[in-house]
């Protein structure tokens, strides 16, 4: 938002006639005709494309410009902690009461936000809209995961993120029609109360149900999950699903936690590359979306370009999965975004429509990384501690957002350069590391530790068969 000043720190309102365009100056001179300098203490702003902002609401200029970052790596922070937090709740207690919980925290905190007479108010409830919004999606994602039948899995899983992109492209349109901050934010939280209606229809996670030996409730989320498909299942049928032998007798007495797969070899090893791989995956994704406002052409056509070219992603990863596999698209599509985004070093100062083109493509490969994270963590770790790594890996991933709207000041405190060369050099970097993550196209999804340590082999140790559990396919 432009801003031109009003009043200087000597007290006397700026009446020079160079103010009456917004040149974005935070020092103008004491006089007319002065030669010394004053910082400025109050401002007029620009209501052309917008009317009121958290920028105009608590003057988030000059050099109170770094709370706007702030602001965002606050919301990344409730991200963090979320994604944790409800991570082991959710394998603990359930994916469906943790849903719940966060729900609540979500509604509250962005009611609440309306009345924010601060902006340390604001942030903080941002921060709690974070923490509850990230436990809600991600502890939604696993359980989606877990419903479906082992055939509709990768559909289940592209669908449940395109609705990131729906939201993101329609919230052009809300912003552009309400130019107020406070109105922006009453429809943001409007739109979590239909959330509500699913109470009742979503059921528990089947196959956290079986893992937990809860088989009255598994017997009852399977018989109403068949009356729903129009198919019957006799009650022998679901007696018969059992844990493997290693699992029945030790494994539902306690619940497995993060530290049990850092004990084991392959998991741990795979642990870490998948928190690198997202963090950078993260903090390239937002990088590249908080540029948007940086990129030559109208701030809110560019937001809209940048979320439509997400739907397009989403096919190319689809068919990428279906035709090569995971780690083949990931690789391919991360090492693309670093070569786009050096691709950006090269070009002229006078030709930023080139810029925003490569910047816009360099956002669309790394959009569908970043979305093809999520089926593939889900497929690398068991059912056991499926969430926690998860969010793990989602809390590990924050770090990188966090970091993320504070590049652009690096930019102008460094090079303006600096912020593409990183963009390019994390990517090609968690790109090639990702070459040593097991392909899981075609597999079943592990439930056990063991399996999970297992994943793409034929045999365990003891050199016996392994068998997945596959609970009863849904239909759709």
């Amino acid at each position: 938002m432009d801003f031109r000043c009003t009043q200087p720190s000597s007290g006397q309102h700026y009446s020079n006639a160079s103010a009456a365009v917004f040149d974005n100056r935070c020092e103008v001179p004491l006089e007319e005709n002065s030669t010394i300098f004053v910082p400025c203490t109050e401002w007029e702003y620009d209501t052309s494309e917008t009317s009121e902002t958290i920028v105009s609401e608590w003057d988030l200029v000059c050099n109170r410009e770094w709370l706007i970052s702030l602001a965002k790596s606050m919301y990344m922070v409730g991200f963090l902690l979320s994604v944790l937090i409800f991570g082991q709740i959710s394998d603990l207690v359930g994916r469906f009461p943790t849903i719940v919980i966060c729900y609540c925290i979500t509604l509250v905190s962005s009611f609440l936000s309306l009345l924010s007479n601060s902006f340390f108010m604001f942030v903080t409830l941002r921060f709690f809209q974070a923490f509850g919004r990230a436990g809600m999606s991600t502890t939604g994602y696993v359980l989606i995961r877990e419903i479906v039948g082992s055939e509709h899995q990768t559909v289940m899983s592209l669908a449940i993120q395109v609705g990131w992109s729906i939201g993101f492209t329609s919230v052009v349109g809300v912003a552009w029609f309400f130019r107020n901050w406070f109105w922006l934010q009453l429809v943001v939280a409007l739109s979590v109360v239909p959330i509500a209606f699913a109470y009742g229809i979503i059921p528990e996670s089947p196959r956290w149900l079986l893992t937990r030996g809860k088989t009255k409730k598994l017997k009852k989320v399977l018989t109403k999950a068949a009356d729903v498909n129009g198919q019957k299942v006799k009650e022998e049928e679901i007696n018969d699903l059992k844990l493997p032998d290693n699992k029945q007798d030790n494994e539902k007495k306690h619940s497995p936690t993060l530290l049990e797969v850092l004990k084991m070899t392959k998991m741990r090893k795979r642990l870490f590359i998948m928190i690198f791989v997202w963090m950078v995956n993260t903090f390239v994704y937002y990088g590249l979306s908080y540029n948007i406002n940086d990129l030559a052409g109208n701030t809110y056509l560019n937001v809209f370009i940048a979320g439509l070219v997400e739907f397009p992603a989403y096919a190319v990863v689809f068919w990428g999965i279906k035709l090569l596999g995971r780690r083949p698209t990931l690789v391919s599509l991360m090492v693309m975004a670093g070569v786009f985004c050096a691709a950006i070093l090269t070009v002229p100062a006078d030709m930023p429509w080139l810029s925003t083109t490569l910047g816009l493509i360099g956002r669309f490969c790394v959009t569908g990384s970043f979305r093809l994270l999520y089926i593939y963590t889900t497929e690398i770790f068991p059912t056991d501690v499926r969430n926690v790594t998860l969010g793990s890996c989602s809390m590990c991933a924050r770090i990188g957002s966090i970091l993320a709207p504070f590049i652009r000041d690096l930019g102008k405190a460094t090079h303006s350069t600096v912020p593409n060369s990183l963009y390019a050099f994390l990517a090609l970097s968690g790109g090639l590391l990702a070459l040593l993550l097991p392909e899981t196209r075609g597999l079943d999804l592990p439930d056990t530790l063991q399996e999970g340590e297992d994943l793409g082999q034929t045999t365990n140790n003891s050199g016996k068969e392994i068998t997945n559990i596959e609970v009863i396919p849904l239909k759709g």
